[in-house]
């Protein structure tokens, strides 16, 4: 029994030094302790080439990352728990478009210059419609864009170029039938046509399917329509004029598209249902986002592979979205939190994640040989890019948001008119921070 609570007694001391750190190597050196930084991200595309990277990282920096990955859904709530606690989980933070004025005004963000400035970290690379997003806010830095999601206009070539659907419009309309078009009018009409052409035929083919369901879908969506009919949520002095007559118009159009050019039921669509109609090759043109492309040309998730192109939405200004890194104001290492990110938009891994099929938002990426060879349609999402508009950067973004999609729904589905719906917006708005 002694023997045995010698040997127990021993184990104890041994494993009690090693949990401890008490273990010895060579001369007597501490061994070091592995740094591990946590991020959350949502579970997507862009984040798997991040995953890709982290062992790299670790071999070259002996810092561990450990990324939680979630549904986009419950991100922001559980965000907002870390950043209001003395200290966070979280290391670094991947930000939305949507909560950078809601976490700039709360203090979330630690300002990036002093350690751009130190590491000599070129900023002038990205696109500066990302860094007015994702990027710079009233003169400091607070992101680094990661990765964008801008709209554009994704569209069947080969549809669209059918003989029969190309004499009927000209028969009707006395003019030609041009697609993509420039024209939001134009679009919606030939979108309509083109729905109506093919039902003539038997086939089940629309000119255009909408993700109009309420809330999120209709209001990303609409925004497109919006900004190409030269409307907006505020002017240039802060005024709302989001019931302003051009809004009310693309409004209008919108109703009118979604009735006329899509399939049934896209008054209640999410982005997966107006995805699907599209990649089982049922629509003829999607306003989406231009990330989608290289899922459209991959066979287990699209039966349209290597026939859609893309195209600025028709009004030439479509919504610009993308996500940004930060550090958080209650981060523990900081200066690790930074070397992490120098690290992963540096030009060598923004390459390789860009080379995955991550969406960039470096002008160097977007123009590299190898990139192009891959992605020829990247010089056109760069052109739409730069003409793009955000939403607008505002602590109560995700409210407006709110109220924009429950409205829009309402004059959709034909509860309210356009002006009255807009008009419901334009009261509400006057309460939310800016």
């Amino acid at each position: 029994m002694k023997k045995v609570l010698a040997i127990v007694l021993t184990l104890v001391m041994v494993f009690g030094l090693v949990a401890c750190g008490g273990g010895q190597q060579g001369g007597g050196d501490q061994p070091a302790e592995t740094k591990v930084l946590k991020i959350l991200m949502e579970d997507l595309n862009a984040t798997d080439q991040v995953l890709a990277c982290l062992d790299d990282f670790e071999a070259k920096t002996g810092i561990k990352v450990e990324a939680e990955v979630i549904n986009y859904a419950t991100m922001h709530d559980k965000l907002v728990t870390q950043l209001t606690a003395s200290e966070s989980d979280y290391d670094v933070l991947v930000v939305d478009c949507y909560w950078v004025g809601e976490f700039a005004e709360a203090g979330w963000m630690e300002p990036l210059d002093p350690y751009i400035e130190a590491s000599g970290f070129d900023t002038s690379v990205y696109l500066p419609t990302m860094m007015e997003m994702v990027g710079e806010l009233d003169g400091v830095t607070y992101e680094l864009p990661f990765y964008n999601y801008m709209m554009a206009l994704i569209y069947r070539p080969d549809v669209f170029a059918d003989e029969g659907l190309h004499k009927a419009y000209q028969e009707k309309f006395g003019t030609d039938f041009t697609m993509p078009s420039e024209d939001l009018k134009e679009y919606v009409q030939i979108a309509e046509f083109t729905t109506e052409y093919f039902k003539s035929q038997g086939v089940e083919m629309y000119g255009a399917v909408h993700q109009a369901g309420r809330g999120d879908p209709i209001a990303i969506e609409f925004c497109n329509y919006m900004y190409s009919n030269g409307g907006d949520f505020y002017d240039a002095n802060g005024n709302i004029t989001v019931n302003n007559p051009e809004v009310v118009e693309a409004l209008d159009l919108y109703t009118e598209a979604v009735e006329k050019a899509s399939p049934a039921g896209a008054a209640g669509f999410n982005l997966d249902d107006a995805y699907a109609v599209y990649s089982s090759g049922k629509a003829a043109s999607f306003v989406t986002y231009n990330t989608f492309m290289p899922v459209l040309d991959d066979p287990s998730q699209s039966q349209v592979v290597g026939l859609s192109e893309i195209a600025n939405v028709p009004g030439g200004h479509a919504l610009n979205g993308g996500w940004g890194w930060a550090i958080p104001h209650n981060a523990k290492d900081k200066d690790a939190s930074w070397e992490f990110i120098n690290y992963i938009e540096s030009f060598e891994i923004a390459k390789r994640r860009a080379e995955g099929g991550s969406a960039p938002t470096r002008t160097d990426i977007f123009s590299d040989p190898d990139i192009m060879a891959l992605y020829p349609y990247y010089d056109t999402v760069l052109e739409i890019m730069k003409d793009a508009i955000m939403l607008p950067i505002m602590p109560d973004s995700t409210p407006l948001m709110e109220i924009f999609g429950r409205e829009l729904s309402e004059a959709v589905s034909g509860n309210k008119t356009s002006q009255e719906a807009l008009d419901q917006v334009a009261t509400e708005m006057k309460d939310l921070k800016r």
